[in-house]
């Protein structure tokens, strides 16, 4: 549950990887969790001139090429908002290439959370990287994003990606990793650069651990 911030205090604001769907670092892919597997996540935002946030969240794979998931974003000094929740279906379109169709930042307090952010966004498999590039029609925050990641090696996989805040006038771009720890822990962390005048780098590290909830 990425996409993985609180971004409603800052410029990232409408961004909204909130409730995080599986992604990149600021944004989704089509990509969704495995079948009867869990994700329990924890993860903290900092950075010059802010305080340090803490969120931690669920994910899931109730069926094939679905994912649903819940996020807290109030469990620390520095965080804002509360539950917020997120859905997202993976359509095949062959073997490989895939249309992920979601909507994230779910919640009944939209002055606390912001609004929702529905998207579609298209994963390619690029030889032996991945390509990404999406759409969200969220209320006053009409954005494009694009992606793409990567393995350098058999552990870890560096990960960038763009996206269009504040309706399009601003942009955040991004850079970071994911690698394992052991068989059911996983590192991400990740850099995000805003282009709005002023703001700084903020910084993103989160653990992961994925618990299968299927027969074996």
């Amino acid at each position: 549950m990425v996409l993985a911030l609180t971004l409603v205090t800052s410029v990232f604001c409408a961004q909204a990887v909130l409730a995080t769907p599986t992604g990149l670092n600021n944004i989704p892919t089509a990509d969704v969790v495995a079948e009867q597997v869990l994700v329990v996540q924890g993860f903290s935002q900092f950075g010059a001139e802010r305080e340090t946030s803490w969120f931690g969240g669920l994910k899931y794979g109730p069926a094939a090429n679905w994912e649903v998931g819940i996020d807290d974003t109030s469990l620390g000094a520095g965080s804002a908002g509360g539950p917020v929740l997120q859905v997202k279906y993976r359509a095949p379109l062959n073997r490989r290439v895939a249309l992920g169709l979601g909507a994230a930042n779910i919640s009944t307090d939209s002055e606390r959370n912001g609004d929702v952010f529905p998207y579609a966004v298209i994963s390619a498999a690029l030889g032996d990287a991945n390509g990404h590039i999406g759409y969200s029609a969220q209320k006053d925050n009409k954005a494009w994003f694009v992606g793409a990641d990567g393995a350098i090696n058999p552990k870890v996989t560096l990960r960038a990606d763009w996206t269009q805040v504040a309706d399009g006038e601003e942009s955040v771009s991004s850079l970071g990793f994911i690698a394992p720890l052991t068989a059911s822990w996983l590192v991400e962390g990740w850099a995000s650069f805003p282009s709005a005048e002023g703001a700084e780098t903020s910084y993103v590290v989160k653990l992961d651990y994925v618990i299968p909830l299927g027969r074996r």
